[in-house]
């Protein structure tokens, strides 16, 4: 029987399985708060500001012709798989101490990931990372004001937010603490930038914080992983290879960073638990992912590591 915390996992972080939604693709008007998540908790100026983007949450999609579409039409259907994930970072990760805001933005779907090559790709991803710097552009002139913030993305929204930080000003960027790229890697091209810098530590600001999971070296994932030449181990916020262990649902994990590839390699006592995940979700396997690969549980096992760092970097930006 599925526990509490897998079926949670299977129905928040799972793309959804969102398909076949025809309504018609709107523009984004930032302006508009259908546009933008509804935080349960409302915004206390003692809190630091949190923007977070999402991962990838929509299968497939089809446009106003029945066409398929590579970006989520943000239909109801879309919006409410959305929400799920954002509720639960909220609640989970950014709560007490933190304002988030969050957009539903286009994103593209998982059919993109595994059915588009090379330039199609690209040029799908290009058209999302405008949207999505417009919409930031958005926020940090009519909510954030100025404020010190956090940026941080899950898979999709991770590798969004590398190109928010090349997007955004310097002024911008002296008022983000950190940057919690979550299940993406950080690449020799992408340090060059000034403002892409990996953390070192546990208390460092400015800083990106960039780590992927998997089971064993052949398992990782080359879309998320490949070209990683740094990675931080947020059990121990070590960059060496310092083992960590930790809990999750049931199964006791030794998590540290291979030097090798810098991706954390986990060793866990129960592996059967994360094999039966992909008969649940075989859109992964379809897309070429292992069943060793990690990166759907990278956000869920490190949620309270990231919720107690982030005020860390947080305080220690004040400081």
């Amino acid at each position: 029987m599925l526990s509490k915390i897998r079926l949670a996992v299977i129905a928040m972080m799972s793309a959804f399985l969102v398909c076949g939604c025809t309504s018609r693709l709107p523009v984004s008007i930032w302006e508009s708060e259908a546009m933008w998540y509804e935080p349960a908790n409302e915004r206390d100026p003692e809190n630091v500001d949190v923007l977070y983007l999402l991962s990838t949450e929509v299968l497939s999609a089809r446009d106003e012709n029945g066409d398929v579409s590579w970006r989520s039409q943000l239909a109801a259907e879309d919006k409410d798989a959305m929400r799920n994930e954002l509720a639960w970072v909220e609640t989970t990760i950014f709560s007490d101490g933190f304002n988030l805001a969050a957009p539903y933005y286009h994103q593209f779907t998982f059919d993109a990931i595994s059915k588009l090559k090379g330039g199609e790709f690209s040029e799908v991803y290009s058209s999302v990372a405008k949207e999505v710097c417009d919409a930031f552009d958005y926020y940090m002139k009519n909510v954030n004001n100025g404020r010190r913030f956090i940026l941080a993305g899950f898979s999709q929204g991770a590798m969004l937010c590398l190109d928010l930080l090349r997007h955004m000003s310097d002024e911008e960027y002296s008022s983000m603490v950190a940057c919690y790229t979550i299940g993406y890697r950080l690449s020799e091209s992408d340090l060059q930038h000034p403002h892409i810098k990996a953390a070192e530590g546990a208390s460092d600001t400015g800083v990106v914080i960039s780590f992927n999971s998997s089971l064993t070296r052949e398992a990782i994932w080359p879309l998320v992983s490949e070209g990683a030449v740094t990675c931080i181990n947020p059990v121990n916020w070590r960059t060496d290879s310092t083992p960590a262990e930790f809990h999750f649902d049931g199964t006791t994990n030794i998590v540290s960073v291979d030097p090798a590839t810098h991706v954390l390699l986990v060793q866990t006592d129960k592996p059967e638990y994360f094999h039966d995940f992909y008969e649940l979700a075989p859109f992964f396997l379809d897309a070429g992912v292992s069943r060793d690969n990690l990166h759907h549980w990278d956000l869920l096992f490190y949620s309270t590591q990231i919720h107690d760092n982030a005020l860390v970097r947080a305080d220690a930006f004040e400081e």
